[in-house]
């Protein structure tokens, strides 16, 4: 392992490409492959695996190593291993390392964040933002069933219970009656780490559009001074299935991801420059932030702020020729504010990723990717669930689909002949869901 130095400025003298790290595990928002390809002429990606990791997905290791440089680290050992590695930038792209990977830049002296509090806390986010005036929703920490008690008594409803940390619906319930806060006493068995919040206000796109949720998501670069919002992202409607989910949590899944956004321009400013003010009040720099707005009848209003690249999105922007979320990361790491090309997107692209009915048991639809690469406006095919496959293989969706047109009219079409399509191939999966 060569321990020459290698940072920016080294690089930018000798020809010799910037160390980054990398803390890598599966199920995060950019692949080894997704990597490998963000970082050509870019830098020299360093992947770093925690032991725990290590152990549990030995082939994501010996994937690793045949791509890049790899090193297999306790995760308390991380900023010891940034000066070890000789590393000019250290990043993740999965939210659960987001903690450790700023409080070892910040150690390191790297481009980073410098605050104490982590803002990735969606207490801390929501306290901030409080007080800013720039939600109306209030959060409160829940570490036990008192504390849901005291937050209940003290606040008006309905609210959201969640986990503090976390993503993708995972551990959130809907907590709207006196029932509700009993299910959750009587079942819940895991408490440390949750908040509970008001829940906000159901709105509409105002882009005129069926099958388009209420929120969508902001992709911004955070640089050392300054931000650029790279992307706006629709979103298919979130699928809700009260008290199916674990320890006493709803079963909440995004079903889809669409862009370019088709918010109108005046909203779309709108939504873009709140997001800014968001940023700014929660410091966040050297970052690539996925932000998530909820369009309520009063404006926009914030859902949650995640550290990282926003999940499944990259490929979509491929397809549209719009930029590299994750070389524009791996850039920011290393101090380095590039300039995205300001092309316009080339047509219109989406993921689809519906939810297996059922999260208990085996997969029994015998589905292909290639039956899936058959249906109207399908370009790809991420993920298949096989029969016989436990359903959390998948993470319990059914498939992940990328679709792509030229115009909006034509993927909202293909967009429905696919729905269709995957009902039709996982209909055992599905007639044993609503039996």
């Amino acid at each position: 392992m060569t321990t020459t130095p290698t940072g920016p400025a080294v690089a930018a003298t000798s020809g010799r490409l910037a160390r980054v790290g990398i803390v890598h595990a599966p199920y995060g928002a950019a692949s080894l492959t997704d990597i490998r390809r963000a970082a050509v002429r870019l830098c020299h990606p360093v992947v770093m695996v925690t032991d725990e990791v290590a152990e549990r997905e030995p082939d994501l290791v010996t994937m690793g190593r045949r791509l890049f440089e790899l090193v297999v680290t306790p995760l308390d050992e991380l900023a010891d291993q940034v000066a070890k590695l000789d590393l000019a930038g250290l990043t993740t792209f999965h939210d659960a390392y987001l903690d450790e990977v700023d409080a070892a830049v910040a150690r390191a002296d790297l481009p980073g964040l410098r605050r104490a509090r982590s803002p990735w806390d969606k207490v801390e986010q929501r306290t901030t933002l409080a007080r800013c005036g720039l939600t109306r929703s209030v959060a409160r920490a829940v570490d036990s069933p008192q504390d849901l008690l005291a937050a209940v008594e003290g606040s008006t409803g309905p609210w959201v219970l969640k986990p503090r940390r976390g993503v993708g619906g995972a551990g959130v319930a809907f907590v709207t009656t006196p029932e509700d806060v009993d299910f959750q006493l009587a079942h819940r068995r895991h408490w440390r780490g949750l908040l509970l919040e008001t829940r906000l206000p159901d709105g509409r796109h105002p882009g005129g559009i069926g099958g388009v949720a209420d929120f969508v998501s902001v992709e911004t670069l955070n640089g050392g001074s300054g931000r650029r919002h790279l992307a706006v992202f629709d979103k298919a409607p979130v699928s809700v299935t009260r008290r199916a989910g674990a320890d006493a949590a709803d079963a909440v899944a995004v079903t889809g991801d669409i862009t370019p956004s088709r918010l109108p321009a005046p909203v779309r400013e709108q939504v873009c420059r709140y997001v800014d003010a968001c940023l700014t009040a929660l410091d966040i720099r050297w970052r690539v932030t996925h932000t998530e707005v909820k369009l309520t009848p009063a404006g926009p209003d914030i859902i949650e702020v995640n550290g990282r690249v926003g999940g499944h999105l990259n490929r979509l922007l491929r397809l549209v020729e719009g930029p590299d979320l994750v070389a524009v990361a791996l850039s920011l790491a290393m101090g380095r504010e590039p300039e995205p090309a300001a092309t316009r997107p080339r047509g219109f692209a989406m993921g689809r990723f519906p939810p297996l009915p059922s999260s208990d048991g085996t997969v029994r639809s015998r589905v292909g990717a290639a039956d899936l690469r058959a249906l109207p406006g399908a370009v790809g095919v991420d993920e298949v669930a096989g029969a016989g496959q436990p359903r959390r293989a998948t993470d319990f969706r059914m498939a992940n689909v990328t679709l792509w047109a030229p115009t909006a009219v034509e993927l909202d079409a293909g967009a429905a002949a696919t729905a269709a399509g995957i009902r039709e191939l996982f209909a055992a999966d599905l007639d044993e869901g609503s039996a």
